[in-house]
């Protein structure tokens, strides 16, 4: 029989060592570099609290099972709530085969925290969020993708099959990839769609006035406060594997501001969209336009993002594609009011407030 407790310094090899095997399937000790991106992330970040901690499962001394807490912020009708996000979560079978994720998420949800949320998790993890009386956000839960550049876009999808279809897939998307200049110049899906928006490229507190001045639409929406704003995006910034990460204030045709993105551009490979944001609903579709111009400026082969359920119709009108390969976004709150505002697809939930800012090695945007 195991034992949770909290996660502490001490046990930081023992959880390195468990996300190698867990979620990289490599034996072995971890490296000096990711046990100090454990100790930064779950124990130098911000908002760390010692009632809203990380979780480790024990058996006979040793951790076989761990659930990454990061506590942050959001307001709900007027007033600022407690969320607990999770990343990594994770438990190593071939050393436990007990009911130890249902236990840790248990004692999670037990805690003080207002909403428990997570958006990097797959089928497996929304079965054991369920059993433990969790709930799948499905409006929230699938990804969509504008081709910029579409053989490029193809090819990038291509790469993520193995054997004989890969070697040849790659070797004919290679000879027709002069196609790309054609196609994104004809009209249709594939050209950049014209902006009369201007997007300027800010500072994190840039970034943050912009977001204060224009506000939130959604009854659920983040908090942020300008020193721990400005650790989340260095953090997020320093994920160079998935590009440079853009900020970037958006003006409209009359000068005034009116949006806002955050985004990874990627230069020969598909940008990630963290966040985007609008003063008004019928100036979305010129601050998408913007984005996508900058993206394919900057030489990227797509856009992708997780869905927007009040703009899914903006976005199918920028022919963009969507998919939904696993469940993504996870939840459980006490608070009925505050479940629903989350079913009916009324909160602002973006990349840069769940887990997709992080930078642990190997860890998925799709």
């Amino acid at each position: 029989m195991g034992e949770i407790q909290a996660f502490n310094e001490d046990l930081v090899p023992d959880v390195a060592g468990l996300y190698l095997r867990a979620m990289a399937g490599r034996p072995g000790p971890a490296g000096k570099a990711l046990q100090d991106y454990f100790r930064e992330i779950f124990f130098a970040n911000p908002w760390a609290s010692p009632d809203i901690a990380p979780l480790v499962y024990l058996d006979r001394g040793k951790a076989v099972g761990f659930l990454g807490v990061i506590p942050r912020f959001m307001d709900f009708r007027g007033r600022v709530i407690r969320v607990a996000t999770v990343s990594q979560f994770m438990v190593d079978r071939k050393q436990h085969r007990g009911p130890a994720a249902i236990a840790l998420l248990r004692r999670f949800f037990r805690g003080p925290q207002d909403l428990s949320y997570t958006d990097g998790a797959g089928e497996e993890s929304h079965l054991v969020w369920t059993a433990a009386g969790g709930h799948g956000a499905r409006l929230y839960s699938f990804t969509w993708q504008r081709a910029l550049r579409p053989v490029r876009a193809a090819r990038d999808f291509v790469d993520r099959t193995t054997g004989t279809l890969r070697l040849l897939a790659r070797a004919s998307l290679g000879a027709a990839a002069p196609l790309d200049a054609l196609l994104t110049r004809l009209p249709g899906p594939f050209r950049p769609p014209p902006s009369a928006y201007v997007s300027r490229q800010v500072t994190a507190e840039g970034l943050l006035r912009s977001i204060q001045e224009i506000g939130w639409c959604e009854p659920l929406k983040p908090h942020y406060e300008a020193s721990s704003f400005g650790w989340l995006t260095s953090q997020a910034a320093a994920a160079h594997s998935r590009g440079d990460l853009c900020m970037a204030a958006v003006r409209g045709p009359d000068g005034d501001l009116c949006g806002w993105y955050v985004s990874y551009m990627k230069r020969g490979g598909p940008s990630t969209l963290l966040q985007i944001g609008v003063r008004r609903r019928d100036q979305f579709n010129g601050v998408l336009a913007a984005l996508l111009r900058d993206a394919g400026a900057r030489g990227s082969s797509a856009v992708k993002g997780l869905a927007i359920p009040q703009f899914l119709v903006n976005l199918t009108q920028q022919f963009c594609l969507f998919r939904q390969a696993s469940t993504c976004v996870l939840f459980q709150s006490g608070d009925p009011d505050l479940a629903e505002t989350i079913l009916r697809g009324r909160a602002a939930l973006t990349g840069l407030d769940g887990e997709r800012w992080l930078d642990f090695p190997g860890h998925s945007m799709d």
